[in-house]
């Protein structure tokens, strides 16, 4: 007889709750959730962004997500796991991409480039943490231009990556 037991992949396991982390990773979460998922998805991203930041600058920072992302998904470590768009749970990849855009935000490319390193090879993680800062300084704006509100979590999709919930 064999024991049969089913264990969630490691990125998926539940970490906390959005609630539990800043706006600014909250934000980040959300859209990583939103990032290229389907077709309506990537246009609430973009639609979100653009509101946050202006058309073109929006355009800009959608474009650093696209990037980054393709570094993710070329050169990531194992598949990185996203949950649902409403998951009010933080799963461990995107608890550790929180991270990397609060690092980015904060100054420290030494932090930034560690929290890089869980997600990518080692050779990468510094132009990974190099993109996230870029795109922590897009989502810092969204940020300062709804008065620190806490993101709103239905407005932002990814492919390539697996989603949970």
């Amino acid at each position: 007889m064999t024991l049969q037991v089913s264990i969630p992949q490691r990125g998926a396991r539940t970490v906390g709750n959005l609630a539990d982390i800043s706006p600014l990773e909250q934000l980040a979460v959300v859209c990583l959730r939103y990032w290229a998922r389907d077709p309506v998805s990537q246009a609430c991203l973009l639609a979100r962004l653009a509101d946050g930041l202006g058309a073109p600058q929006g355009r800009s920072a959608l474009e650093v997500m696209n990037e980054m992302m393709g570094v993710v998904g070329r050169y990531g470590r194992r598949p990185f796991i996203r949950h649902g768009k409403s998951c009010e749970c933080l799963g461990a990849d995107e608890a550790v991409f929180a991270g990397l855009i609060e690092a980015g935000i904060g100054g420290d490319p030494e932090d930034a480039a560690l929290f890089a390193g869980l997600i990518v090879r080692a050779d990468m993680a510094r132009p990974l943490a190099g993109l996230a800062t870029e795109f922590a300084i897009a989502l810092s704006g969204i940020l300062r231009a709804s008065s620190c509100r806490a993101p709103h979590l239905s407005v932002v999709g990814g492919g390539g990556q697996t989603s949970l919930h």
